[in-house]
């Protein structure tokens, strides 16, 4: 009977080692869900030329990294902006919105990848603007969230084009408007708009045929006369990427240079040009920038143009060739200045 008993308790006490070395079953992560709206950060603009058509959203895709900064979840493309809702495992959370990208965008699997990924200016048309933002947020429980977009583009705007030659045996004339379009045009830029652009469009004022992004960087067929004192009063708006260039070259051979508006004229029978280099040395930052607009609000002829397209430089001698001022705004708050040369 004795020798049952302790055959019974060590039983008992293996029994017990077994369960206490035993693994715990790991349980699977909870999911919560997290709600996003996608907007642009405010909805005034001191600049209202194609206000309504540069805004417009037509789809967007959100990607979410995780803190490991590995992908964790992507929307696929939404044709709506508000209540975009993923199943996600809590933690800190690196959420982007690309809106009015043209195709689904196959995200790389670590953020680092993700965020040298490169929009392009093709990418864009003037109702259909490619916008992109990011929203870190610590993710514990169901939540809402917005992540606010900006345009990748810059726009620039041109209201009034007037004449009055400084010098009247000029100033007799006819003088005929062609053409404007920009010029030293930035091809791409990253997400995060941090890097050089890798291509660059009607280098010095050399438009290819036919132009590349024609319905954002040009408007031809103007055929508009221009007398002495007389004005030019319709509007025209282009759109062109970041331009990071800081020290700016005219002429000579292609280098990266500022982003440029050429009006082209016809004067006396031969081609000029007026090329105005934006966003100017006043604006209180030399580089062109995302979401900005750039409004010239008048731009006017004292002396013929320029026989080259990157180069100001008159054909003939003159105290001064052109003057302009330019207004300078976010798409959604807005800041002004002004410049003469």
């Amino acid at each position: 009977m004795k020798t049952r008993i302790i055959l019974f308790a060590a039983i008992a006490a293996l029994c017990a080692s077994c369960a206490k070395d035993a693994e715990p079953v790991s349980a699977v992560p909870e999911t919560v869900e997290l709600k996003i709206d996608v907007c642009e950060p405010g909805t005034k603009a001191l600049v209202a030329a194609n206000d309504t058509s540069d805004k417009k959203f037509n789809n967007v895709q959100v990607f979410v990294y995780n803190s490991a900064q590995e992908l964790e979840r992507s929307s696929g493309v939404k044709t709506t902006r508000s209540g975009i809702s993923l199943s996600l495992v809590p933690g800190t959370k690196t959420v982007w919105a690309i809106v009015n990208a043209p195709e689904e965008i196959t995200a790389p699997s670590k953020l680092a990848d993700f965020q040298v990924f490169r929009s392009h200016l093709s990418d864009n048309s003037p109702s259909s603007l490619v916008m992109g933002g990011t929203q870190v947020i610590n993710l514990v429980t169901n939540s809402n969230l917005t992540v606010n977009v900006k345009h990748y583009a810059s726009k620039i705007v041109i209201d009034k084009i007037s004449r009055k030659f400084t010098d009247t045996h000029y100033s007799e004339i006819p003088m005929t408007i062609n053409r404007i379009y920009m010029s030293n045009v930035a091809a791409d830029c990253d997400i995060l708009c941090m890097t050089y652009p890798t291509e660059w469009l009607c280098k010095m004022g050399e438009l290819a045929s036919p132009p590349a992004c024609a319905d954002l960087l040009v408007d031809s067929g103007i055929d508009a006369s221009l007398p002495e004192n007389g004005s030019y009063n319709t509007s025209h708006t282009f759109y062109v990427y970041p331009n990071p260039i800081t020290v700016d070259k005219n002429g000579g051979e292609w280098g990266a240079r500022k982003t440029r508006l050429i009006l082209e004229c016809t004067y006396n029978g031969k081609t000029c040009y007026y090329p105005v280099t934006i966003p100017g040395s006043s604006a209180g930052v030399s580089t062109l920038q995302r979401n900005k607009v750039y409004k010239i609000t008048e731009l006017t002829l004292k002396r013929p143009g320029s026989t080259e397209k990157d180069s100001k430089d008159p054909e003939v001698s003159s105290d001064s060739d052109f003057s302009f001022n330019i207004q300078v705004s976010d798409w959604e708050t807005g800041a002004t200045y002004t410049e003469q040369f």
